[in-house]
């Protein structure tokens, strides 16, 4: 009996060695909920398809995903991946680490809250424009799927009319 219980004793680490560095409750929005969020942190409704195009290419609308190196050997980070090399600050100084132009940790652009990513892409698109995202001229650069469906009501009687409400479709 003590054997047994000294084995999974010895298991443990193990399995949480394993699991550093995976994200377990990371998320992958659904475009009519990030595009409420977007909304809600004031991105004008007439960018949103945009925003939305850029989240899907880049990450798949996935706010937990670090990308693989870049040839510079930055990588990038989040919903929107963004480098480490000029708008973030990596978790480990390193050779390619230039500006923090966001003053912001790369780490927090991996949260859930997409505050931060969002304010940081914000500033890259004033900076640099669209383009400043090497998915922006093959993949979002034309006609854009409408986000209209995300802020119609399914049931005007079934929904409140707060804001979130609207945004969330009920």
């Amino acid at each position: 009996m003590v054997r047994s219980s000294w084995s999974k004793v010895r298991v443990l680490p193990v399995v949480w060695f394993l699991f550093q560095g995976i994200p377990l409750l990371a998320i992958r929005l659904k475009p009519c909920d990030l595009a409420g969020q977007l909304y809600i942190l004031d991105v004008p409704k007439s960018e949103l398809p945009l925003w939305l195009c850029i989240a899907e290419f880049e990450s798949r609308f996935n706010t937990h995903v670090v990308g693989q190196g870049n040839a510079d050997g930055s990588r990038d980070y989040g919903l929107f991946q963004i480098s480490d090399r000029f708008w973030c600050a990596p978790p480990n100084r390193t050779e390619y680490y230039a500006f923090n132009d966001c003053n912001v940790n790369c780490t927090h652009l991996l949260s859930d809250d997409i505050t931060m990513a969002v304010q940081c892409a914000r500033l890259i698109q004033k900076q640099q424009g669209w383009t400043a995202w090497s998915v922006y001229p093959e993949f979002c650069n034309g006609t854009l799927e409408t986000i209209d469906e995300c802020f119609q009501p399914h049931n005007a009687t079934d929904c409140a009319t707060s804001k979130m409400d609207e945004v969330k479709g009920c």
